[in-house]
């Protein structure tokens, strides 16, 4: 997703109900992932990713989730849904330009 969209699928999905703390967006970066990733290793959140939550054990699922991906740069929206919101959310993404989506099929 380029930068200039994350505003407008923040607003479509919070429309849609999601609130704003089962959201993490950030900047493609590797490095800074890999500090992520040494940060929720050591359950602590880093400040170098803006989400409104402080669970380090979703930190670590979008941080595995990354290793998914196929594209390696713009923004990434990483969303906690109930399974039933799951087909919503991604219309929402699709509609807002998000170039790759992934369904997270673990059922916590």
């Amino acid at each position: 997703m380029e930068p200039g969209q994350v505003g407008g699928v923040v607003d479509s999905l919070r429309n849609s109900g999601i609130n704003r703390q089962d959201m993490i967006i950030s900047s493609f970066d590797e490095a800074k992932f890999r500090s992520m990733n040494a940060d929720a290793i050591d359950n602590h959140i880093s400040a170098t990713v803006k989400t409104e939550q402080d669970d380090p054990g979703r930190l670590k699922s979008f941080l595995e989730s990354l290793n998914e991906l196929n594209h390696n740069s713009g923004i990434v929206v990483f969303v906690k849904a109930a399974r039933h919101k799951a087909q919503e959310v991604k219309s929402v993404m699709e509609q807002s330009g998000a170039v790759e989506i992934k369904i997270d099929d673990d059922k916590d």
